[in-house]
């Protein structure tokens, strides 16, 4: 890994689970979820900041698959990505 990666997956994780954040839980630790965009490679994909529980646990991404957990939460990964931006970009 890179070290510019590195510099920015912590930066990414320090803004904790950007779903906690936008669902009102507040502050969360967090793991780096990588995007996948049309079957591509996760090296290069953009990254998000997820809890376990939204990451890898039965109601997160991994458990419920990229759809089912837009449909229970009403937001995207690309719209988790959006917010993830604009909060780096204003840090």
């Amino acid at each position: 890994m890179k070290q510019s990666e590195k510099y920015h997956y912590a930066r990414v994780a320090r803004l904790g689970c950007i779903l906690c954040r936008h669902l009102g839980y507040g502050e969360s630790e967090c793991e780096i979820h990588h995007i996948r965009r049309f079957g591509g490679k996760r090296d290069n994909a953009p990254v998000i900041g997820l809890c376990r529980e939204h990451h890898r646990g039965n109601t997160g991404v991994h458990g419920l698959g990229a759809k089912g957990f837009e449909k229970h939460y009403q937001i995207g990964q690309e719209d988790l990505l959006e917010m993830t931006e604009k909060l780096l970009a204003s840090a």
